[in-house]
Order: C-alpha cells, then structure tokens, then sequence
C-alpha cells in the first residue's frame, strides 16, 4: 500500500519519529489525525506542515488515560474518517534501579509504551477490520530483544508491546489487515538527547522515518534498523543467559 493520500492516525506525534512521520506522510497528501499530550507542539507541527482543519485534525491526549482515549477515538470515529494506516509510535523511557524499584516509574512506562496502544486498538481496529483493509504498526524497539541494563520497564513494555501485534497478527490472518512492527535502534530524538550512555550507530530521525516509509509500503512484518544494531541484537538472542549477564553488566559499569 502506497502511504499517500491515505487517512493516517499518529500518536506520540508531538516530538521525535512523530513528529518526522508527520512531516514526511502531509508531503505526500495524507490526511493526519495527530495525538499527543502537549497542544502547543501540535500546533507548531500543523504550522510547519501547512494543515488546515479541514485537512487534518489534531487532538490533545494522555495516551495512558483509557478515558481519554476513549473520548478521542469517539471524536474521530464521528467525525466521519475511515483510518487506513494506525501508526501506534507514542513511548516514553526512563531508569531503573533493581535494588530500588520505583512501581509508579514502572506503570507509567507500561501504561504509555504498552496500554496507549491497546486503548487505540480497541476503539478504532473494529472499524478497519469491517473494511479489510488497512496497516497498523506499532512502534517498539531493539530493546525488547533482550533484558537491558538499567531498563526493566522499557524493555519489559517494550517486549510485551511486540508479543502483542505478533498475536493479533494471528488472530487476524487473511483479516486483509498488514501488521507492522517498528524496531528502532537508536534514533537522533529529544528521547535520546537525554541519555548519558553511549549510543552506538545513532542515525537521524529523518533516516529513519525513510525507512518506515518504506517498509510499511513494501507490507513487512517488522521494520529494523540500523542494520548494524540488529545484527547485535540477533546475536545478543543466541548469547546463554549468563554470557549475556556477563556482558552487560559490566556495560552497566562503564
């Protein structure tokens, strides 16, 4: 499926991938349905991209607040626009301490990175499958290969996030439905900027959304990158357990 002139939902859509997604899909004539928390980087998006209300639409929302997802999906669902592509992509990070785990810490990671996704498909997937026609994609990440150092909730959320579309993947063969995982390595985004650990193969966040482009398009399941990144990461799959303790462990150190 072409990504142009297609009724696109974006959330997370503020900032980052979102927010390079939307500018790269307004160029080829879609029309936007942009979620994210914070107003007035929304506006400043629909600015930059030329949008008018009759064009796209943009809504404020917690992605993790299940009523307030629901009221937007009912927005959108009476407003009369049929979704083609369902671009599941808002996520947050954040540390961890084993020895001192923070319970709030880790439901906000879940309640965004995993729940923000499954209040969206809940409310709005009946209406694609009556179509049998559409994508949903749902961003993750290389994280959710492996347990990482210092990343409990992220990883965690994150794996659950790709065992998620995997099942609905099942579930709904031949629904005429593609399902798309995103999988990003690290990508140059104000999510990344606040790292202080070294971030091997970074690409820009213009690179990267040209690949999402591009793989949605070609109908892949998953959607990888920087080939580099995956290729460690499959590695890091085959590692024993303890090798692989060994080894990031002592990364935790450095």
């Amino acid at each position: 499926m072409k990504l142009k002139n297609l009724n696109i939902l974006i959330t997370g859509a503020s900032t980052g991938i979102g927010s390079e997604l939307s500018r790269q899909l307004a160029v080829r004539g879609c029309r936007l349905i942009l979620i994210a928390r914070r107003e007035e980087l929304l506006q400043q998006l629909c600015e930059e991209i030329g949008t008018t209300m009759r064009q796209h639409q943009y809504y404020v929302c917690d992605v993790a607040d299940e009523k307030e997802v629901q009221l937007v999906c009912r927005k959108i669902i009476d407003s009369g626009v049929s979704l083609d592509v369902l671009i599941l992509n808002a996520g947050v990070g954040g540390g961890f301490k084993a020895r001192d785990i923070d319970i709030e810490n880790f439901h906000r990671q879940f309640d965004v990175n995993f729940w923000g996704a499954v209040y969206f498909l809940q409310h709005l997937l009946p209406a694609m499958l009556k179509r049998r026609k559409g994508i949903v994609a749902v961003t993750s990440s290389l994280a959710s290969y492996r347990g990482m150092p210092n990343s409990a909730p992220y990883s965690a959320s994150k794996a659950a996030l790709d065992r998620l579309l995997e099942s609905l993947r099942v579930d709904l063969w031949r629904s005429g439905l593609q399902f798309t995982l995103i999988s990003p390595g690290f990508v140059e985004t104000p999510m990344t900027a606040k790292n202080k650990f070294p971030m091997p193969f970074m690409i820009s966040v213009q690179k990267a959304v040209r690949i999402i482009i591009r793989g949605l398009e070609r109908g892949r399941t998953k959607i990888r990158f920087p080939i580099p990144m995956v290729i460690l990461s499959i590695i890091g799959c085959w590692l024993p357990d303890t090798w692989w303790a060994f080894l990031m462990h002592n990364r935790k150190k450095n």
